[in-house]
């Protein structure tokens, strides 16, 4: 702190030293690094010199002071130790814009316990007794009275330096207070020597205030309380170890993401979050004696705040791709340095277990794709083989099944992975399994294959089974629809459905029929929707002729005449025709539907028998004009 009485000798210091340091060349320069990093060193030398340390402890001693005390002169350590110190200079040379928050898990109830033994104690300010504490930093004799201050600090005065410094206490305090400190211990005569003041501004500000006696060595206090917080610090690490350890070995063991998250939960009793790379959450751990946490399918630190909980996260990476997110969830303020050192060192275990997961997702894919081919195709020689892969799938197949297939235009375009458009399949996929749980599905980027066993209840009802799966397929279709709210979000895309089988061997032919329903339904009715191949009738057989010049020949022989008299000017005599033969030549009706007069109507099957020669009663007639029209449909004419 800055005495108001010394302010005209610290300028003309300050001019000194800036003329001097104007003459003096990058050499020097140099040179003066490299003693402030002399310097730097051999004050850590100090304060550990008269402490029983071991070489492990003073391993994470150097580490520790390097990491929070000593940013400027890093760079003079790292001559002496290179490897370790020049790493430290880039990392913290982000910190020194940035004042790191405190690391050390020690905290200021565990500093006045320890200085409990040189009758210390507390007297204001016992809201922050879970300040943590970093350092601690002796006031010096001379300006500035603290040096190198990076925020949780433990400031040791004397009264008495206060009055040579021309400096008060309760400024002090606020001083402090607002440069990051974590507590103040000063050495006093009394309670009453600090004043009613100084207790009332730190038990406002919540601030540590402790009373030390005025007879304590403050520069043995400071090298105590500097040697149990690095300790502090170096057990928290080797408890991280152990944790990191006994999950490596879980992983090694294959308990999987669910084994190592509960270990975790449980370790560090806190919630344990998994969420995948899009950020949402696939598991949830819960620590001993807690219940779950009701979570939205995202994270958000809104709903934590409400909640009064806090996160810290780290993402789990697999050659530098994200491949999802580890959280720790707890109490707010509720997180030290071992959470932090854990979550570091659990991240890399989850992302083995992400890259075992995918790789054996990957291999489970590749062998359910080959074993779904083989039974849409026949490829197997054992019928009873190709029953037991599949069980060992988790797929029964002795049961009755029925092929359906679902497929967008062939030549619709291809639309960016993640857009709800490029999602189709899986939606679709997802909604099939809800109405079918024990389906087998494979989806592809512009086709959805799906084996669907048939309900018990509908074993022994063959007749009608075909018009009931078509009946559930169809919701499953509606609630896609509503569920999008509008069509931009998902292809036109159309459906077929084969007949039902009862045994393995026969599932290649519902297979086909299912792929001739949807080119056949497609080409007769159009996009968005379904087919069954049931009720595609005539048009099964018409399908196989489709491109022979037999089927086109016999088309034009029977409609030819009223095709050629429609483009003469009468135009609606095909339209007439195919209108009567949908009423079952029930007079009343057709003239019902085309909005015709019946004497109208008469006049227009009279033409038609006229232009044909034949009347309409004959049955034989009927039959060809009947599948001549079915025809005009398959062709498009």
């Amino acid at each position: 702190m800055r005495s108001p009485g010394s302010h005209s000798q610290e300028k003309n210091y300050e001019q000194n030293q800036k003329s001097s340091l104007a003459q003096t060349s990058g050499e020097s320069q140099e040179a003066q690094r490299e003693a402030k990093g002399a310097e730097g060193w051999q004050r850590f030398r100090h304060h550990i010199s008269s402490a029983a340390i071991t070489p492990r402890f003073l391993s994470y001693g150097i580490r520790a002071y390097s990491e929070t005390r000593f940013y400027p002169w890093i760079e003079g350590a790292s001559d002496r130790f290179p490897d370790k110190f020049y790493k430290l200079q880039a990392a913290n040379s982000a910190k020194v814009s940035n004042p790191p928050s405190p690391t050390s898990s020690a905290s200021v109830r565990n500093i006045l316990t320890l200085l409990a033994s040189r009758d210390a104690h507390l007297v204001a300010g016992a809201g922050g007794l879970e300040r943590r504490v970093t350092w601690s930093s002796r006031m010096r004799a001379r300006l500035p009275a603290f040096e190198s201050v990076h925020g949780g600090e433990l400031a040791l005065l004397a009264l008495s330096q206060l009055r040579r410094l021309d400096e008060t206490l309760p400024h002090l305090l606020k001083s402090l207070h607002q440069e990051g400190f974590a507590a103040v211990a000063v050495a006093a005569p009394s309670i009453e020597s600090l004043g009613n003041e100084t207790c009332t501004i730190a038990d406002q500000l919540h601030f540590p205030l402790i009373l030390l006696p005025p007879s304590a060595s403050l520069e043995v206090i400071e090298r105590e309380v500097i040697t149990f917080v690095v300790s502090f610090r170096g057990e928290i690490e080797r408890k991280a170890s152990e944790v990191s350890h006994q999950l490596m070995q879980l992983s090694i063991q294959g308990a999987g993401i669910n084994g190592v998250s509960e270990h975790l939960a449980r370790s560090c009793n806190k919630w344990v979050i998994i969420e995948d790379a899009e950020h949402h959450i696939r598991l949830q751990a819960v620590p001993t004696n807690a219940g779950a946490l009701t979570l939205p399918t995202t994270l958000t630190d809104e709903l934590l705040q409400q909640q009064g909980l806090a996160y810290i996260m780290a993402p789990i990476l697999i050659r530098h791709e994200v491949v999802g997110y580890l959280s720790l969830v707890g109490r707010d303020s509720d997180f030290d340095y071992l959470e932090r050192i854990v979550l570091g060192q659990v991240a890399p275990i989850l992302a083995l277990e992400f890259a075992r997961e995918k790789e054996r997702s990957e291999v489970e894919s590749r062998y359910q794709l080959e074993a779904f081919m083989d039974v849409l195709q026949g490829n197997y020689q054992q019928p009873e083989e190709m029953l037991a892969r599949a069980r060992l799938l988790g797929y029964d197949l002795a049961t009755p099944q029925v092929v359906a297939i679902f497929e967008t235009l062939p030549t619709g375009p291809d639309h960016p992975p993640g857009t709800p458009r490029a999602q189709w399949s899986k939606r679709i996929r997802d909604e099939l399994l809800r109405a079918w749980p024990p389906a087998w599905v494979l989806t592809e980027s512009r086709r959805v294959t799906a084996l669907l066993p048939l309900p018990a209840e509908d074993n022994n009802s063959s007749g009608s089974t075909e018009s009931a799966i078509l009946t559930r397929l169809e919701r499953v279709h509606t609630r896609l629809q509503q569920s999008q709210g509008s069509n931009a979000s998902l292809p036109l895309y159309s459906g077929g459905l084969g007949r039902t089988v009862k045994n393995l061997q026969d599932i290649p032919r519902s297979f086909r029929e299912a792929q001739q329903a949807l080119e056949i339904g497609r080409r007769l009715f159009g996009e968005n929707r379904l087919h069954s191949f049931a009720q595609l009738g005539i048009y099964r057989l018409l399908f196989h002729l489709d491109g022979q010049n037999e089927l086109r020949e016999f088309y034009q022989e029977t409609l030819g005449p009223l095709l050629k008299a429609d483009t003469r000017g009468d135009g609606s005599l095909v339209e007439t025709l195919e209108s009567f033969f949908r009423c079952n030549g029930n007079l009343s009706e057709t003239a019902r539907t085309m909005h015709l007069h019946r004497n109208s109507l008469l006049y227009r099957l009279g033409r038609i028998e006229e232009i044909l020669g034949r009347s309409l009663e004959d049955a034989e007639l009927r039959l060809s004009l009947q599948i001549a029209l079915k025809i005009r449909h398959l062709l498009k004419e």
